[in-house]
C-alpha cells in the first residue's frame, strides 16, 4: 500500500486531493490544524467508501509539531511515498495596510511550514532513496497580483524551494515538483467577485478551474517520475 501525506487537507484543493489519491489506492494521511470538523467529515466520507484514511493534527508553522507528526508517521506507518505540501493561508490587502502579524502568519505557514515538511519528508525518503514531494504554489507565485504582495512572495518562495530541492535531491531518487494552479473556486478565493475572476483570467490567459481539476494535476505530477517541474498548464 502506498501512503500519501497531504497537508492542509481538510478542505478545498487539499480535500479534493485526498479524494483523488484515495480513489487510486493510496492510504491517505489527512493533515489539518484548526478545521477538525471538516477533516473528520472528509475521513468519514472516505472510510465509508472503503478507503484507508487517517487524521494527523499539526500546525505546520510550528516546527516542533511537524517533527512530532513525522515521528508518528514513522512509528505507525513506517514509510511515506508521497508528500503534498498544500497547507497555506491567503492575505488580500494593499501593502500599506499589511501588519507585521499578518505578514508573519502567511510566511510562517506558506514558507516556514513548507520548508519544515520538506525537511522531515526528505529524512524519511532518503532512508529508502525514493519519494515524491509536490509543493503547491499558485499562479500568483509566477505572475504576481495587486493586493497579493505577501501571498505572492510566499508562493514565489515555493517555486524557489522546489527548484533548489530538485538540484539537491534528484540524485537520491527523490522527485520534487511544484504545481501552480490558476484561480480555483474555493474558500480561499471567496473574496474575488465573478468580475474579478473574469478580468484576471482574461488578462493573464489562465482558466478558472475546479478543485477536482487541480487535484488531478497534483496526482499526475506526484506519480510522473519527473523532478524539477513547475506545472502551470491547466488548459483553458
Amino acid at each position: 500500500m502506498k501512503i500519501v501525506l497531504i497537508t492542509g487537507a481538510s478542505r478545498g484543493i487539499g480535500a479534493e486531493t485526498a479524494r483523488v489519491f484515495a480513489e487510486n489506492g493510496f492510504t491517505v494521511l489527512i493533515n489539518y490544524n484548526k478545521s477538525e470538523q471538516n477533516a473528520r467529515l472528509l475521513q468519514d466520507s472516505l472510510v465509508q467508501r472503503g478507503y484507508d484514511a487517517h487524521l494527523l493534527r499539526a500546525d505546520v508553522s510550528d516546527t516542533a509539531q511537524v517533527e512530532k507528526m513525522f515521528a508518528e508517521i514513522q512509528r505507525f506507518y513506517k514509510k511515506l511515498d508521497v508528500v503534498v505540501n498544500n497547507a497555506g493561508v491567503a492575505l488580500y490587502s494593499q501593502i500599506q495596510d499589511v501588519t507585521d502579524s499578518q505578514y508573519d502568519e502567511v510566511m510562517n505557514v506558506n514558507c516556514k511550514g513548507m520548508f519544515a515538511v520538506c525537511r522531515e519528508a526528505s529524512k524519511m525518503f532518503l532512508k529508502r532513496m525514493q519519494g515524491s514531494i509536490v509543493n503547491i504554489s499558485s499562479v500568483w507565485g509566477l505572475k504576481g497580483a495587486a493586493c497579493e504582495s505577501v501571498y505572492s512572495m510566499s508562493k514565489f518562495a515555493a517555486v524557489g524551494l522546489t527548484l533548489s530541492l530538485h538540484e539537491e535531491l534528484n540524485d537520491s531518487g527523490i522527485c520534487v515538483n511544484c504545481v501552480c494552479p490558476p484561480i480555483v473556486r474555493t474558500e480561499m478565493t471567496s473574496h474575488l467577485s465573478d468580475e474579478d475572476v473574469a478580468e484576471f483570467t482574461l488578462r493573464f490567459g489562465v482558466p478558472l478551474i475546479t478543485a477536482r481539476q487541480a487535484a488531478q494535476k497534483i496526482y499526475e505530477v506526484a506519480l510522473s517520475g519527473e523532478s524539477g517541474k513547475i506545472t502551470d498548464n491547466f488548459g483553458g
